[in-house]
């Protein structure tokens, strides 16, 4: 119920009550660095073009950004060493649009994916 410890469950793990992951908030910048190992949800306004840099995201660990756009809009994202279906990894530029990216580690890459224009 408290502390820490480790689970290695063989079996179907159920949790009776509300599971929730915790959510780090970034701030904005030319250059993001996400630590993996502080959060699994990250969220981000962006106010200036960015490069998103990962570390800590270990073989068999996502991490999930909500990234928004200012009231201008039009802010661009890049995503050092990640991967994506058909290399589509332009985010919504919308003011105020939100994209959320999803990023796998399986061992050999990072693979991410877009799920664009919560607007």
């Amino acid at each position: 119920a408290s502390g820490t410890g480790v689970i290695n469950a063989q079996t179907t793990v159920r949790f009776d009550t509300n599971y929730k992951e915790d959510i780090q908030a970034l701030s904005s910048a030319s250059t993001i660095a996400v630590d993996c190992s502080l959060a699994p949800v990250f969220t981000v306004t962006l106010a200036h073009g960015a490069t998103f840099n990962f570390s800590n995201l270990a073989t068999g660990q996502s991490v999930s950004l909500i990234i928004r756009q200012d009231g201008s809009g039009s802010r661009t994202g890049a995503f050092t060493s990640v991967l994506f279906p058909g290399n589509q990894h332009t985010l919504s530029t919308g003011a105020n649009d939100i994209d959320i990216v999803s990023i796998f580690n399986d061992g050999t890459s990072l693979l991410g994916n877009i799920s664009k224009d919560y607007s």
